[in-house]
């Protein structure tokens, strides 16, 4: 049977009474030297009118418990999220789609049908919503959300109306829910085949991430002032979500950002006017505000006050990590996945034993050793797995024959602790996501087999991800070289459309031409060695980040 206890708001409900008059949320309002301002009571009002909203909204459907409500929004406003959070009161589950990810409507409508969705709810911008015939069969209802000035205005109509017992949001505002249900459902920041994969998160999962992982970082309850931590990127971003939820559990309060690219201006207006205390970002982004600390005091003092930075996603440049750390810059990164949230963390603390990943308290992820070719130099690596019996472990349909979530992450064992080293087989993670590296090579392999011999796609921790092919002819001067890469570009138009953008090749600029041999590759079987190759071309890589 369900119970509401099971739901995750039922951990952060009594926070909208103990902390009623403190922020909860800062709207990000386009400018640097301001910031909106929620509270925890107007966050309940809210809540309580979308939760009414979507009642009368969606009665005529007659869904039953756990159906599938999609979410196709912008990922730039508060509303978004409460939109969200308030149709999961009813005990329906979100499936989100991130604007910035999803352009293409009958991806949408393709992942809706494979969830058994029963409705999609759509910003305005993107209607109407105009699929092509060969679309496959579109969910029976389209709705558009309640935005903050609907929100607003049903909050006054109430209060005009001497009926402020409705603007409460209670423990009796959640439907009863079962701990191994879906909550939620995210995507992967990258596709298989053209096509991103569903990710579910259980209510379980979502409690052990609010209830223990979010607290190593620091959110336990403070004598005075308040957690303040920024929100990394989309609202509709499963980061952003988590970290939520837990900051309003410690009533604390999340400052939006214009983007995943924190600029320096925008750093310092939020550690102005916002106080910032947290700041979670990638490490690429990272390293800008750490170059620019190196010149401007202001910016390193502002970096030092924080009681931490964390950094995510990608591992950040050497150079920068050490001045960081030598300039007393309190550094910590961590290791999770969409589909089990946060795993690894490191310790604060400049020494390098601080800065290996080890498992946050409350999790117990297994290393298993990984044998392959990429084992060598005498390197002890492992990928990274779940236990199914684990609350953080995903649902059934993702847990592999020998009873783990195979996350498909290798880390190489160092003293006690572990750092990242990659993932296996045919993907590389760049700072927006994961890439299909074999989708794209096999496509270039086919489309363009009359010019190139062979191809691999790099950019492990980089913005974007580049191509260096192999000429299926040798000797090419440069103005034969820019040429083969324009055909790669012109050929592949077809082909990027089912790509996340972040994953598509469409400057030719980005393609490096080489002669054949010019790969790295394994002694026995011949395969190209990703990581080495990329190194090879390190030089010439650099060169197209520096200029992009």
């Amino acid at each position: 049977m369900g119970d509401a206890a099971n739901h995750y708001l039922s951990l952060v409900i009594p926070a909208l009474e103990r902390h009623a008059d403190d922020l909860v949320f800062r709207p990000y309002l386009g400018r640097n030297d301001d910031w909106g301002r929620v509270t925890y009571r107007e966050l309940e009002h809210r809540l309580a009118v979308t939760r009414a909203y979507w009642l009368r909204t969606l009665a005529p459907l007659q869904l039953n418990p756990s159906d599938v409500v999609g979410f196709w929004l912008t990922g730039r406003k508060f509303s978004d999220m409460l939109n969200h959070i308030a149709v999961s009161s009813l005990g329906y589950t979100p499936q989100l789609f991130g604007s910035g990810d999803f352009t293409d409507v009958s991806v949408i409508y393709e992942l809706l049908s494979k969830s058994g969705g029963k409705a999609l709810v759509i910003d305005p911008s993107r209607l109407p919503v105009n699929p092509s015939p060969d679309t496959v069969q579109c969910p029976p209802s389209h709705f558009v959300p309640l935005d903050d000035a609907g929100m607003l205005e049903a909050i006054a109509e109430l209060k005009a109306a001497g009926r402020e017992d409705e603007l409460k949001f209670g423990q009796q505002s959640i439907a009863p829910v079962r701990r191994d249900d879906i909550a939620a459902m995210f995507h992967s920041s990258g596709t298989t085949g053209g096509m991103p994969k569903i990710i579910p998160n259980t209510y379980k999962m979502i409690e052990a991430v609010i209830r223990r992982k979010v607290i190593v970082a620091g959110l336990l309850p403070l004598s005075e002032g308040q957690h303040v931590i920024n929100t990394i990127g989309s609202t509709a971003h499963v980061a952003s979500f988590h970290i939520f939820l837990a900051i309003m559990r410690a009533g604390g309060c999340m400052v939006q950002t214009s983007s995943t690219a924190i600029g320096v201006d925008e750093f310092m207006g939020m550690s102005r006017v916002c106080r910032l205390r947290h700041l979670v970002i990638f490490g690429t982004h990272l390293s800008v505000l750490i170059r620019a600390a190196q010149s401007d005091d202001s910016v390193k003092a502002a970096l030092r006050d924080l009681y931490e930075v964390g950094y995510t996603g990608t591992s950040m440049n050497k150079e920068d990590e050490e001045w960081a750390h030598a300039n007393d810059i309190k550094l910590t990164t961590g290791y999770g996945t969409t589909e089990t949230g946060p795993l690894l963390r490191s310790r604060r603390g400049a020494d390098p034993s601080s800065r290996l990943l080890r498992p946050i308290p409350g999790t117990n992820p297994v290393f298993l050793p990984y044998n392959h070719e990429a084992s060598e130099g005498g390197r002890e690596l492992y990928e990274i797995v779940v236990p199914e019996n684990e609350d953080d472990c995903p649902p059934p349909p993702l847990i592999s024959g020998d009873g783990y979530y195979h996350t498909g992450d290798l880390l190489e064992k160092v003293d006690d602790g572990y750092v990242y080293r990659g993932r296996i087989g045919d993907w590389i993670k760049t700072v927006e996501g994961f890439v299909d590296t074999k989708t794209i090579e096999d496509t270039v392999r086919k489309t363009c087999a009359d010019i190139v011999h062979d191809v691999v796609v790099v950019g492990t921790g980089q913005k974007f991800p580049c191509l260096i092919v192999e000429a299926a002819e040798s000797g090419l001067n440069a103005n034969a070289r820019r040429s083969v890469a324009k055909t790669i570009v012109e050929r592949m138009t077809e082909h990027p459309m089912r790509l996340f953008p972040h994953e598509r090749i469409q400057d030719p600029g980005r393609i490096i031409v080489v002669d054949q041999g010019r790969f790295v590759r394994t002694q026995n079987k011949g395969n190209v060695r990703r990581p080495a190759t990329e190194a090879a071309f390190r030089a010439e890589l650099q060169a197209i980040y520096d200029t992009a």
